[in-house]
């Protein structure tokens, strides 16, 4: 899956490729370390399965030499964030480039992108299902990130583009991966429903990480990030599944 945002100021673009590999798949972005700009890498075990060596992170300079690395483990559906700015040993003006992830579970990743005193950019992405001809589609999956720490705000949109009804459920995790809701929708044709995270549970160093929905067709969902001044920092706009569910399976392990 190909995916980029361009940012009008100073010109940034995020790029974030996924690529399937023989254990699993390779997730592929670019960050930027060098003086005055700082990324951060949400990394979300999008499933109820635990993992001892969940995933392993690279960091390159432009020249591919390996800058830093490290392995972790993610329970399920839990959130971890790495500030490659301090993975690297004396970040400087070669610090920038690819950054990739391989992992045999299902993720869900996010690059947060920011200057000194502010995030300029966000991206989210996972990986894309294979359609498998002649199997009927029960629901389709959609993730993203979210942050309501008090620091970082998120306001979600689930927006239904078709010409009837769609129905789902929508899932909040906290960093820990615990659930913090489970609740049921439907969204009249053209409609949308909004959501505000920190208007209904207490802001907290925990409240972020995955928001997972499941819907019986194509929806949009928009993610708009805020810092604590309620200043926008990006619009993000999902409108491809990550995982297709047939209707002889259950959810995505």
């Amino acid at each position: 899956m190909d995916r980029c945002i361009l940012k009008a100021a100073g010109a940034l673009v995020i790029a974030i490729l996924v690529t399937g590999t023989a254990l699993g798949a390779t997730y592929s972005a670019y960050y930027d370390c060098t003086p005055g700009r700082t990324t951060a890498i949400v990394i979300t075990n999008a499933s109820d399965f635990s993992s001892g060596a969940a995933y392993f992170l690279r960091v390159y300079d432009p020249d591919g030499h390996v800058l830093a690395e490290t392995t972790d483990t993610l329970a399920g559906y839990e959130s971890k964030v790495l500030f490659l700015n301090d993975l690297i040993q004396e970040p400087d003006e070669l610090s920038w480039g690819l950054v990739q992830i391989e992992s045999s579970v299902l993720l869900q990743m996010a690059v947060w992108i920011g200057e000194l005193d502010r995030w300029v950019a966000v991206l989210n992405t996972t990986h894309s299902p294979f359609a498998i001809d002649g199997l009927a589609v029960a629901h389709q999956w959609y993730s993203i990130n979210y942050a309501s720490t008090g620091q970082r705000s998120t306001a979600l949109t689930l927006i239904n583009p078709n010409d009837e009804a769609v129905s789902g459920a929508l899932y909040i995790y906290d960093a820990t991966g615990a659930t913090l809701d489970a609740s049921g929708f439907t969204i009249e044709p053209k409609q949308l429903i909004y959501l505000l995270p920190e208007a209904n549970y207490d802001v907290s160093a925990d409240l972020w990480g995955l928001i997972d929905v499941r819907s019986t067709r194509k929806i949009l969902l928009v993610g708009e990030y805020f810092d604590e001044d309620t200043a926008l920092i990006d619009v993000d706009l999902i409108d491809a599944p990550y995982y297709l569910e047939y209707e002889t399976e259950g959810a995505p392990e």
